[in-house]
């Protein structure tokens, strides 16, 4: 595995960080679901550098998480637009924006409020839902190793097996 790539390792975290965990990606995403899309919004919002953006735009797009589309009314301009892949993301954008607001917060108060549109109440928060659609707390989950599961994962699952058994 070379320094910085995560590209051999069988988890699909590392898989996640492979395609979108260089620390400019969740800004530029961010970003795009406000609804910016030209390269030179982007570069401007930012102070980003233009090789930065310029690599980290083909890589989103390389990764499926945007697609690349010539402007029809001037083809020197070009959007760069989420996919179902990149909207995907939004509920780990949300989990973000929710715990920095909590657990890295400025002191002259909220930066952000997640709110329901049709309400304008704020939204509970981001979870995982059960099948029949209750919240689950981490102590109500377990993972366990699916059939692309390599030695290590198995490693991992024992681990954790053996680490609840002496916490119970």
């Amino acid at each position: 595995m070379s320094k910085g790539s995560f590209v051999e390792m069988n988890c699909p975290i590392a898989q996640t960080l492979e395609q979108v965990g260089e620390w400019w990606t969740f800004v530029i995403l961010r970003n795009a679901f406000c609804g910016m899309s030209r390269f030179q919004d982007f570069q401007r919002d930012l102070g980003i550098s233009t090789n930065v953006l310029t690599r980290r735009l083909a890589r989103l797009v390389e990764s499926g998480i945007f697609s690349r589309e010539v402007s029809a009314t001037d083809a020197r301009v070009v959007h760069y637009r989420l996919t179902a892949k990149g909207f995907s993301l939004y509920p780990v954008l949300a989990a973000m924006t929710l715990w920095g607001e909590k657990w890295a917060p400025n002191p002259l108060g909220a930066r952000l409020t997640m709110v329901e549109k049709a309400t304008g109440l704020p939204v509970a928060g981001v979870g995982i839902l059960a099948a029949d659609g209750r919240a689950l707390t981490p102590a109500e989950i377990d993972t366990v190793a699916g059939p692309a599961a390599d030695e290590k994962t198995h490693a991992l699952m024992r681990m954790r097996e053996e680490t609840n058994k002496h916490e119970q």
